[in-house]
């Protein structure tokens, strides 16, 4: 009995000193945590931050982070949450039935929680008709794309607690769909076309484990973009389809990136995934046009794989029109910073794609500041452009919403006003964001 004790004490002071170790002395290799998270610095000790206590207080958070096997032990935590709670410890996911997962923002879409309202979008579709109009007239091709989302895709999957929630009286993807279809606007419906194809499509066109279409969906949905251009602007572009599929025992990125988020020590069950062997045709004769896609994520798996530089010529991404990123750039350039007028100019082609989760801020402010920067230009007479003010304070509006959404602990605040005040998370976001707006221009 006295040796088993000894054993025990002896485990339990090694589990004790094991971190402390491995933070003096690396024993172990570690394996990075996956997600974003900011990386907390060493903070510098002075005689007044150490007599307020707010050297405490930072190096309290840096110790904590650097403590010895903390990747591990947060992926111990998780993997019981998870099993054990079937919890999610990783902001925003939600398990459902089957291990399905999703982020609560598509459901929340789906059930219209964050819907903007009628006339928001009413404003919206008034100023997109007014600059499809001009771009028209320049010869240039607008395309607004709706990509799928994984709760109007897998809604049999969403936990019993959600879909017995009442839901709003419409959601931003139906009117915005309605709306722009009511005015000809140009409009590509990939969620729609996804959930009419799901029980027929050939393999998966989204992932259990993964918040993305599959490549497969965004194999088909690329075509199906490639031939809307070439029959809108009368042009030959270079070929482009898939022969076979790879069908690998394991997942690639980013069909497994919300079960990646969740930190776990093992890997989620799931289906297996198909992925296209993509193949391009020659470029002689071909016409490669001139692109801007102003987008989120979802367009990563097209700009990301470099199929957009194979299709288009000046190839630039505007993701979220925050940050522009081309492969002709060393850096990435803050969308504010450039001309929109210029590179407008330059492009044969915009593209503005949203999947439903993020409609709320469609179209992310694009189409107030170039509404704005074509009547100002001095080209528009008064009698064309609809009477729509504030599209510069809007656009402004949309990139702080971004920068909060994109940063864990603000985003965090947001969320606890939310519930105090009883609202929803976007309302409480851009009345947050409104308030930075006011305080930036005083």
């Amino acid at each position: 009995m006295k040796l088993l004790k000894n054993i025990l004490f002896g485990l339990l002071m090694l589990m004790i000193g094991l971190p402390l170790l491995q933070r003096t002395v690396p024993v172990f290799s570690e394996t990075p945590l996956k997600g974003a998270f900011e990386v907390p610095v060493e903070p510098e000790v002075s005689v007044k931050s150490w007599f307020d206590g707010s050297f405490q207080e930072k190096y309290n958070g840096f110790y904590e982070y650097s403590i010895g096997l903390r990747p591990l032990l947060i992926r111990i935590n998780n993997q019981i949450a998870f099993s054990v709670f079937d919890t999610a410890l990783a902001s925003g996911v939600i398990i459902g039935k089957h291990k399905y997962l999703y982020e609560i923002n598509y459901i929340k879409a789906w059930k219209g929680w964050d819907f903007v309202g009628q006339k928001t979008i009413d404003e919206q579709t008034q100023k997109a008709v007014f600059v499809n109009n001009k771009l028209r007239e320049a010869g240039k091709t607008l395309l607004f794309v709706m990509a799928p989302g994984k709760a109007s895709f897998f809604p049999e999957f969403i936990p019993d607690k959600y879909t017995r929630k009442p839901s709003g009286k419409t959601t931003n993807y139906q009117t915005y769909r309605e709306s722009f279809q009511k005015n000809g606007l140009p409009l590509i419906d990939f969620n729609d076309w996804f959930v009419k194809m799901k029980d027929t499509a050939t393999y998966p066109l989204y992932p259990q484990c993964g918040i993305h279409w599959s490549a497969y969906g965004v194999a088909l949905s690329l075509d199906s973009m490639i031939r809307y251009i070439e029959k809108d602007r009368q042009i030959d572009m270079v070929d482009f389809g898939w022969k076979g599929f790879d069908l690998p025992d394991t997942l690639r990125s980013p069909d497994y990136d919300i079960a990646e988020g969740m930190n776990l020590l093992w890997e989620v069950k799931h289906f297996p995934m198909a992925y296209p062997k993509i193949w391009f045709g020659n470029e002689d004769g071909k016409i490669k046009p001139d692109a801007i896609v102003v987008a989120d994520s979802y367009y990563w798996n097209i700009f990301g794989t470099g199929f957009s530089s194979r299709l288009f010529s000046d190839n630039s991404f505007w993701y979220y029109n925050t940050e522009a990123h081309n492969p002709a750039w060393p850096a990435p350039k803050k969308t504010a910073e450039l001309n929109i007028l210029e590179a407008v100019g330059n492009a044969d082609v915009i593209i503005i794609m949203a999947t439903e989760a993020n409609l709320y801020r469609f179209p992310y402010g694009f189409i107030d500041r170039l509404y704005e920067a074509l009547v100002s230009s001095g080209n528009v007479k008064a009698s064309e452009a609809p009477v729509i003010n504030n599209s510069a304070k809007e656009a402004e509006i949309q990139e702080i919403m971004k920068a909060i959404d994109d940063t864990p602990e603000w985003k965090e605040t947001i969320m606890q006003k939310a519930m105090k005040k009883g609202v929803s998370y976007e309302e409480m976001l851009r009345l947050d964001a409104g308030w930075v707006w006011e305080e930036k221009h005083k």
